[in-house]
């Protein structure tokens, strides 16, 4: 039985839009395995590292990683600038200065936020140097935030998250916008907008620096932990 009172009628639709977190509008359409690979119909699998897959995407967020360049870069502020270069949205390239103009070496947003990270990692047993950064990027995000992890930490394995399976009931703005930005990492496909990212009426700092920053680790690596200011 459907848990929308309204599944067959008419206002059906409507009813399931009314369901989605506010400001944003819909998108198209496990315990943490540390010793193989759990696969299953509704589960989300990393798909950006398949570039084939990736290059019939339209996701705005999905070309700006696509190109992969030699990492030659130790300043923070020169990064971020070249990766986001020919975005040209004027909000966007406020945030960005202020981002880099506050950028105190630390990527991630606090000691809990790093400690959630590297713990997924160390029980995975498997090298940092060793994994896509699309996954990395991936979960850098859905570690960035209380209510998102506690939604997401049963439906993360070795090489794909379930996202379908994360029940963000509860889950504020920045959460979802969290979420939505590390689907659109691993699956390529458009979930969120940059636009939206640059809102600051959506999303606030923290949440900002946490999706700018899981965008650069996804197109260079965690190589961009060792950038200068």
């Amino acid at each position: 039985m459907s848990k929308l009172y309204m599944y067959g009628t008419e206002l059906g639709e409507l009813e399931q839009l009314m369901s989605f977190v506010p400001n944003f509008m819909p998108r198209t359409s496990g315990m943490i395995v540390v010793h193989g690979i759990n696969r299953g119909k509704e589960e989300s699998k990393c798909q950006p590292c398949l570039d084939e897959e990736r290059s019939s995407q339209i996701s705005e967020i999905g070309n700006l990683i696509k190109a992969r360049y030699r990492f030659d870069f130790d300043s923070y502020k020169d990064i971020t600038f070249t990766c986001f270069k020919n975005h040209r949205s004027i909000r966007l390239n406020e945030r960005l200065i202020n981002l880099a103009r506050n950028y105190d070496g630390e990527l991630f947003l606090n000691e809990i936020h790093r400690s959630r990270f590297y713990s997924v990692c160390r029980l995975q047993d498997v090298s940092t140097k060793d994994r896509n950064t699309f996954y990395l990027a991936t979960l850098f995000l859905l570690t960035a935030d209380d209510k998102l992890w506690s939604a997401a930490k049963d439906h993360v394995y070795l090489d794909s998250f379930d996202f379908k399976k994360m029940q963000l009931s509860g889950i504020n703005t920045e959460g979802y916008a969290l979420y939505q930005t590390a689907r659109t990492i691993c699956m390529g496909r458009e979930y969120i907008k940059l636009d939206e990212i640059a809102d600051k009426t959506l999303i606030g700092d923290r949440a900002f620096k946490a999706i700018i920053n899981a965008i650069l680790i996804s197109k260079y690596g965690l190589l961009v932990l060792n950038l200068n200011d």
